[in-house]
């Protein structure tokens, strides 16, 4: 088969997904409908790498403990070699809710004894001296976590390795088809984009446009980020999360947010959100925000994908039209699949600690390799897993998605 893979969008996880295949020889053709990459859900100032740990060390937990040790790992190499990529290392305090959670937290510390540079616990005064602002309560400290700027880190994916990633960019795919062992894309007018024997959809939720990708339950969740004023060096010089997160400042602002609204398509700012921020912001930061305006602050609004789960959905698209209705005892490995044709997408608000692993194992799924991470957790992030016998027995009942 010919190494030459087609990427419908240029966020972090198509970026991610190029760059990890162009290491390993892959010509890349990247399509995309905005003007350049992380334009989309990718375009925020800030996004905030920490891992989500958990008391059961769950799927999630080591998900995101794994993919946040990757992304470090790559960032690191993406700066290395020399490219232009804008974060910061700062750490991050996550604060805990209330005291429930703060013993929770507490806990998670205690019976599984993480590296200190990894995560510790804060008590109230250690938690505030670190923060350099008087907080409600103490928290879980990532001392390797920090910021990034999403579309920094697009662009420095796709300006790893030269000329085998291909842009096209401002191109609108309307039509995907499969002959003769090669995906094709086109324009509404039907003119051909690209062909290639493999097509990696990482255009969020618009990819349930296409038939063959029509059965995921992916939704668009709107969230719209505050922008706030702030001097260069001002406290707190740290990213601080408790219901919401609130970044140091950069370029003369700070990130606070963010909003959710599934299906909720409104695309400029609503002061009534900012309000929301603001409220968070309040948790966060007593005090910090209560002169501002809420109507007088900019922002950005974005639309996240998610799945149902909060797991992203990372490998080869099944083939729905395949699976009889009612069909029971199916395993993933015996899901019929569409030839060449991937997924790297749902990733949420976590595209920053997703994005870097979900190229490296969607990249180990097309070309060969061992995953860097366990097999079920492969599994649990698997697209077909939303066509197992009792996952649609629950989405036909009527189960939340």
């Amino acid at each position: 088969m010919e190494r030459h893979a087609i990427v419908i969008g240029a966020g972090l996880a198509g970026s991610s997904a190029a760059e990890r295949l162009a290491a390993r020889g892959w010509r890349i053709s990247l399509i995309d409908r905005a003007a350049a990459p992380g334009e989309g859900a990718s375009g925020n100032r800030a996004g905030v790498l920490r891992p989500l740990p958990s008391l059961d060390d769950n799927r999630l937990a080591r998900l995101t403990r794994a993919a946040f040790e990757y992304a470090l790992s790559h960032l690191q190499a993406l700066t290395a070699a020399g490219q232009p990529l804008r974060w910061g290392q700062t750490g991050v305090l996550h604060l805990a809710r209330d005291e429930r959670h703060a013993a929770t937290q507490q806990r998670v510390v205690a019976e599984q004894s993480p590296p200190a540079g990894y995560l510790r616990w804060l008590d109230r005064t250690a938690a505030s001296e670190l923060a350099g602002w008087p907080l409600a309560g103490g928290g879980w400290w990532f001392a390797g976590g920090g910021w990034v700027d999403p579309a920094s880190l697009c662009r420095a994916n796709l300006a790893r390795h030269g000329a085998a990633v291909v842009p096209h960019y401002r191109r609108q795919v309307d039509r995907i088809d499969y002959e003769d062992g090669c995906w094709r894309c086109f324009t509404g007018s039907g003119e051909l984009i690209a062909t290639a024997p493999v097509l990696i959809l990482a255009n969020a939720s618009d990819a349930r446009r296409f038939p063959v990708a029509s059965h995921l339950p992916l939704r668009p969740a709107r969230g719209q980020v505050s922008h706030l004023p702030a001097a260069a060096g001002s406290p707190p010089a740290i990213v601080v999360c408790r219901l919401g997160y609130v970044t140091p400042a950069i370029d003369g602002l700070r990130c606070a947010g963010a909003s959710f609204a599934v299906d909720d398509d409104e695309a400029g700012l609503r002061a009534a959100d900012h309000a929301e921020n603001l409220a968070r912001l309040e948790l966060i930061l007593p005090g910090y925000g209560r002169q501002l305006d809420a109507a007088g602050l900019d922002g950005r609004v974005g639309f996240r994908p998610l799945s149902p789960d909060r797991l992203p959905m990372v490998g080869a698209v099944a083939d729905a039209a395949l699976i009889e209705p009612g069909s029971a005892g199916t395993s993933l490995g015996e899901l019929p699949r569409v030839p060449g044709l991937y997924l790297s997408n749902g990733f949420g608000a976590r595209g920053i600690v997703w994005s870097a692993l979900a190229g490296e194992l969607l990249a180990c799924r097309i070309d060969g390799g061992q995953p860097a991470i366990a097999a079920d957790l492969v599994d649990a992030v698997d697209p077909g897993r939303f066509l197992l016998p009792g996952r649609r027995q629950r989405r036909a009942a009527g189960t939340p998605r």
